[in-house]
């Protein structure tokens, strides 16, 4: 027995931990980046803390980090910098002015609804006539669908559908051995779809994109699908939702021989996403999770967009060596996609929908991707009146949605709730510090009152029509009964 034990001890390896010693709690000097990483991690952990004055959010933080030194002073100016204060001298960036459109070709109106381009707002839908509340205003497929980046390993073992990623139901696939697809597998590679009418939208996109040709066809081809499983890994790697979605796009445009696709997507709101990125630099990164990029490193994110165009053009050749893919449009590719993609996919008519923290139409979508969406008046419209959608959640906390709202689409909200939220912050400061101002006050008088007195005691006279009994409870009758 004893022999077995220590063969078994030889065969343990004992590891230290590294926090098996208590760290020290020596006092540092953070690093600007740990201070509004810390600042921004405090804000998502308790929203109602983005409203704090500087010097109640700077005692959170010492809370948060005992060990750090850092002044209330020096937390205002590295907020200030990056744009984080409520109110922040400092004018913030925004690119809204930068963001261009044009008229949308072939595009098929709702009976209800007009189309209309204004100087302020850019393009816009508006309501043709009036329109009762919960109303169906129109529904629309997906101008692109795409599927699920997070998907693509299921999508590769046909455990999920090539188009829109719906998970697969095991149980619904085979019955005693036998496949009961019912020719929703492709017969070149394991992929499969979950209906018929996936199959029929994406079956020239997927061979184009997913099966390789060998031989001088190869060298003809506008996609090479090799290129395209390798910028699929690198956007696994990189979390690069966004560079997926635009090949995918960008594919759809070849194949359209109408021209169509190509047109819509040009006509979208566009701006370029080098410019977007100077937005979410001056806020620390803190929202724009499509970026696929790292806070802080202008440089690393240059050298990501730079590899991800390399590998766009490798997957289409011939576009590559007729020049027609520059770096700009990529750029512009890339942020265009991303001002206008619900739920990953692009949608044509309800990419025309500005924002309000209040919309007045509620826009549902399908737990089947491929169905696409409907949109319905969430009150009752007039005629005249804009169609308004939320781009962000309105139950955040106005900062938040200021902030999310500069940074994901460049403009700096100005809408009613916005305001509201803002003046109810404000009058519950005012109130707070009255209080505070009112709590003073009593402990001034009373030190007062206590240098005044001394160590005397002091005589209270008794009420004069005091007769001995207990003064009854506010709270009862004369009589009580029970009930039992």
């Amino acid at each position: 027995m004893t022999s077995d034990t220590s063969e078994i001890d030889k065969a343990v390896e004992v590891v230290s931990i590294n926090d098996k010693v208590p760290v020290p709690n020596e006092s540092i000097v953070p690093h600007e980046r740990q201070i509004v990483e810390g600042i921004i991690a405090i804000w998502k952990e308790d929203p109602s803390t983005e409203s704090l004055g500087i010097s109640k959010l700077h005692m959170v933080l010492k809370k948060k980090h005992s060990n750090w030194s850092v002044s209330e002073k020096r937390v205002k100016t590295l907020l200030k910098s990056y744009g984080l204060l409520p109110v922040s001298d400092v004018e913030q960036y925004t690119y809204a002015k930068e963001i261009t459109s044009l008229e949308t070709p072939s595009v098929i109106l709702p009976s209800k609804v007009n189309l209309v381009m204004t100087q302020k707002r850019g393009k816009g839908l508006y309501a043709k006539v009036n329109i009762k509340a919960g109303e169906l205003l129109w529904e629309e497929l997906p101008l692109f669908l795409i599927p699920p980046l997070a998907h693509t390993e299921l999508i590769g073992s046909g455990k999920a559908c090539t188009y829109c990623g719906k998970l697969a139901n095991d149980s619904s696939r085979t019955k005693s051995g036998i496949s009961v697809l019912r020719g929703l597998d492709c017969n070149f590679c394991q992929e499969t779809w979950c209906s018929l009418d996936c199959k029929r939208q994406n079956q020239l996109l997927h061979s184009s994109l997913k099966h390789p040709l060998h031989g001088s066809l190869s060298l003809t081809r506008a996609i090479d699908p090799t290129a395209f499983a390798q910028l699929t890994e690198y956007c696994i790697k990189e979390q690069w939702s966004g560079l997926y979605a635009i090949v995918i796009i960008y594919a759809n445009c070849l194949l359209d021989k109408s021209g169509v696709l190509h047109l819509q997507f040009s006509a979208m709101a566009r701006v370029s996403q080098s410019v977007r990125y100077k937005a979410l630099n001056s806020a620390a990164g803190a929202f724009d999770a499509m970026q696929g990029g790292a806070l802080f490193v202008e440089e690393q994110q240059e050298q990501l967009w730079r590899k991800g165009y390399e590998l766009f053009c490798e997957v289409f050749p011939r576009a590559k060596s007729e020049g027609s893919i520059l770096y700009d449009e990529f750029m512009f590719m890339l942020g265009t996609y991303n001002i206008n993609n619900l739920d990953s996919s692009v949608y044509l008519l309800q990419s025309h929908l500005n924002h309000n923290c209040l919309p007045n139409t509620n826009v549902v979508t399908s737990s089947k991707r491929y169905e696409g969406l409907k949109v319905f008046a969430k009150r009752d419209l007039k005629s005249g009146e804009e169609l308004t959608t939320s781009y962000v959640n309105p139950s955040h906390t106005v900062q938040q949605r200021l902030r999310e709202l500069r940074v994901n689409w460049g403009f700096l909200c100005k809408c009613g709730k916005c305001k509201d939220d803002l003046n109810a912050q404000q009058r519950r400061k005012s109130s707070a510090t009255k209080s505070l101002n009112d709590q003073k006050e009593i402990r001034t008088f009373l030190k007062n009152a206590s240098k005044e007195i001394g160590s005397e005691e002091l005589d209270l006279e008794c009420p004069i029509d005091f007769n001995g009994e207990r003064r009854k409870s506010v709270r009862f009758d004369e009589k009580v009964v029970k009930v039992a």
